[in-house]
C-alpha cells in the first residue's frame, strides 16, 4: 500500500543511508545520461540519494528482476527502499545535466560515491577538473568520491601538420574546436608555434618525440601558460593547454631532430651501465 501511494512520503526521509555496490552512468551522444545504482540487500528500510537532475523513467527493482516495494522522497530528491532479502537495481535517466558548449559536452557531476563512466562513441579523451585523461577505447573512468566537472567533445576535429626535415616527415596532430593556422617548427630554437583565434578552447598536440623531446615549456604571447604531458609511450607524447585568450601559442622542448639521434646512443649507454651495475649488485647477493 505505501509503495502504491508514493506521495504520501514526499518530504519524509526513511532509513539509514543505502549501502551502493556500484554506480554506473552511460552518456549518449544527445548528452544524456543513463544511471543504474546497484543496492546491496537489506532486512531493514534504507534511504538512496539521487543524482542532481530531472529524472525519468525510473524503475527498482531486484538483481533478479522482480519488483521491489519503495517510496519517492520529495520531488525525486530519493528512494526509501523497504526491507529486501535481494541486492537492488534503480535505474532511471537524467535529460538536462550536460549542456553542450562550443563543440564540448559539460557536465558538473557531483556525487559523493564512486561512480564509472561511460562515454559515446568517438570520445577518447576526457577532462576531469581541465585535466586531461586519456581513455583510448576502454569503457570509461572511475570517478571516486566523485566532484568534478566533465567535459569532453565527440569526434573532435583534427589537424595533421607534417614537418619536413630533409628526407624525414614527422606529422603533428592537433586536436581542438578552436581555429588554428601559421603552424610552424623551428630546429634552432628547438620549439613549435602556431596562432590561435579562439580563447578557452582545448588544444591536444600528438608530438612524435624524435622531432621534439620534452619535457616542455608552452607560451602564450611570450607569456608561461600551464600545460599537461600525458599518455606519453615510445614514440609520441601528449600535450595539452588551453589558452586563455587568442594569440602565438609557442611549444619549446629540450632537443630537437637531427639532436636526438645523437642523443639517444648516449641516453642508451648510461641505461646499459645502470643495468651492468644493478646486475652485479644481485649477483653478489
Amino acid at each position: 500500500m505505501i509503495s502504491s501511494i508514493p506521495q504520501a512520503f514526499a518530504q519524509i526521509s526513511i532509513g539509514s543511508p543505502a549501502k551502493q555496490i556500484s554506480v554506473e552512468i552511460s552518456i549518449n551522444s544527445d548528452g544524456d545520461a543513463h544511471v543504474e545504482h546497484l543496492i546491496k540487500q537489506s532486512n531493514t528500510a534504507i534511504q538512496l540519494d539521487i543524482i542532481p537532475g530531472t529524472v525519468q523513467n525510473l524503475d527498482v527493482k531486484g538483481v533478479n528482476g522482480g519488483y521491489i516495494q519503495h517510496a519517492i522522497i520529495g520531488d525525486n530528491m530519493g528512494i526509501s527502499i523497504f526491507p529486501t532479502r535481494e541486492n537492488v537495481v534503480v535505474e532511471y535517466d537524467l535529460d538536462d545535466v550536460l549542456f553542450f558548449n562550443n563543440g564540448v559536452w559539460v557536465w558538473a557531476y557531483n556525487y559523493p560515491v564512486d561512480t564509472t563512466l561511460h562515454f559515446p562513441d568517438g570520445v577518447d579523451l576526457v577532462f576531469t577538473n581541465a585535466r586531461p585523461v586519456y581513455i583510448g577505447t576502454s569503457e570509461g573512468i572511475m570517478c571516486h568520491g566523485c566532484n568534478a566537472k566533465l567535459e569532453f567533445a565527440i569526434d573532435e576535429p583534427v589537424v595533421i601538420n607534417e614537418v619536413k626535415w630533409e628526407d624525414q616527415k614527422f606529422p603533428v596532430l592537433i586536436r581542438t574546436t578552436a581555429e588554428i593556422n601559421s603552424f610552424n617548427f623551428n630546429q634552432p630554437s628547438k620549439s613549435m608555434s602556431f596562432d590561435i583565434n579562439t580563447a578557452q578552447r582545448f588544444v591536444t598536440l600528438i608530438v612524435p618525440l624524435e622531432l621534439l623531446w620534452n619535457p616542455y615549456e608552452v607560451y602564450l604571447n611570450d607569456e608561461k601558460i600551464i600545460k599537461h604531458e600525458f599518455s606519453q609511450n615510445s614514440t609520441h607524447v601528449w600535450v595539452n593547454i588551453r589558452p586563455n585568450s587568442v594569440g602565438t601559442v609557442q611549444i619549446i622542448g629540450t632537443s630537437a631532430v637531427p639532436e636526438f639521434p645523437m642523443l639517444l646512443p648516449f641516453v642508451l649507454g648510461i641505461a646499459i651501465v645502470l643495468g651492468l651495475q644493478m646486475k652485479n649488485r644481485l649477483n653478489l647477493r
